[in-house]
């Protein structure tokens, strides 16, 4: 990681990161997860996968993975069937010279996700999302897990060496609207922002 690299921190109800310029707000009574408890899910995660050998090559580029921002509807003391949830993760691409747009890095998301013990379908977009300056390209996906038809929605840009991408996941409608509504407050540019009242440095 750079010197410089911030996996960022929240302050009232927003997520800031000064090394992507980037603030997030969000509904302060959903539940931010701790860098701790991150990396507990993605070890949930690595489990699924059943190729030993992309086991060992995903373990190696842990190093380069930052799990920068969690945040679910509901606790860890709640009930619910399914806990809807926006995550924001950074790549060092670096060492994968051929990734130069968000496209490149979501077909290989697909590739890494299809080596799970999950059924999973994609669906790459060919439009592109617009936030401040950054162009997000899109892939939405699908699963049945545990009997969840649960649905999550892809958005990867490139960005000083990393891939940095906003992950929506969900079932219904209801919660859809809900994560793409605090997706559409995020601020990447110099200024004040419109929703809430903080300066982005």
């Amino acid at each position: 990681m750079p010197e410089n690299f911030d996996f960022g921190s929240t302050e009232n109800a927003v997520y800031s990161n000064h090394y992507f310029k980037m603030h997030v707000p969000f509904d302060d009574s959903w539940y931010v997860k701790s860098q701790e408890e991150m990396k507990e899910i993605a070890k949930v995660g690595k489990e699924l996968i059943e190729s030993d050998s992309y086991k060992r090559a995903l373990e190696a580029s842990e190093i380069n993975n930052a799990y920068l921002f969690t945040l679910f509807k509901y606790g860890p003391d709640d009930l619910f069937a399914y806990n809807p949830s926006l995550s924001i993760v950074a790549e060092n691409t670096k060492m994968y010279p051929h990734v130069k747009r968000g496209r490149t890095y979501l077909q290989e998301v697909q590739k890494a996700l299809s080596l799970t013990t999950v059924s999973y379908e994609f669906d790459m977009i060919d439009e592109e999302f617009i936030i401040g300056k950054y162009s997000f390209d899109m892939m939405n996906v699908t699963l049945d897990y545990l009997g969840l038809d649960i649905k999550q929605q892809y958005y990867t840009t490139i960005s000083k060496g990393f891939s940095l991408s906003i992950i929506l996941s969900y079932t219904t409608e209801t919660q859809k609207a809900k994560l793409e509504s605090m997706l559409n407050t995020i601020v990447f540019s110099e200024g004040l922002s419109k929703t809430k009242n903080y300066t982005i440095l």
